[in-house]
């Protein structure tokens, strides 16, 4: 029996708000940080990404919210352009973006089959653990932000974010979740 060799691409939605940076923010022992929460303007933006085992980092896109479905069809076609017009299979998570008639006829058109994560486990869908990595240097960047009492651009935060996590980060955490 011939294994296949189609690709699998790892897409989810995460999203930045100022609970993203109040949740976990560490500063050493020692040091003084006062922060006055209401003095703090975080504009909340979704982000979609999409990465693979085989290339890391493939694509993404920042909308200033929820990603719905005139965010994420186009999306997935500029994805399947990326990808040189490529069949792929796509592993999702159960939003129900991923499941409106206008997904599903854009799945069929590009030839793309999708695979849809077990309900609440996340732990399969290694774009979970890639995300994790970005949110925890947005954090930090964030952090050094308001300690410089320095101006922020939440946009350009999450950008620098993405870029600093390698494609073989990426890649070992899709190995992982398959782990």
């Amino acid at each position: 029996m011939e294994e296949s060799q189609t690709r699998v691409v790892y897409l989810d939605e995460t999203v930045f708000t100022f609970s993203t940076f109040r949740s976990k923010v560490l500063a050493h022992r020692r040091d003084r940080i006062k922060v006055i929460d209401s003095d703090l303007r975080v504009q909340t933006l979704a982000l979609i990404a999409a990465i693979s085992e085989d290339g890391g980092f493939i694509d993404f896109t920042i909308h200033p919210r929820a990603i719905n479905t005139k965010v994420f069809v186009p999306f997935v076609r500029q994805l399947s352009e990326k990808l040189g017009g490529e069949d792929f299979a796509l592993f999702l998570d159960n939003l129900s973006v991923h499941k409106t008639r206008d997904a599903k006829l854009l799945f069929e058109e590009l030839n793309i089959t999708e695979i849809f994560n077990v309900p609440y486990c996340p732990q399969f869908n290694g774009i979970e653990s890639y995300f994790s990595q970005i949110k925890a240097t947005y954090k930090k960047l964030f952090l050094g932000q308001v300690i410089k009492e320095a101006q922020y651009d939440t946009m350009s935060l999450i950008k620098q974010s993405i870029q600093s996590v390698s494609d073989e980060n990426a890649m070992r955490c899709v190995r992982y979740a398959l782990a």
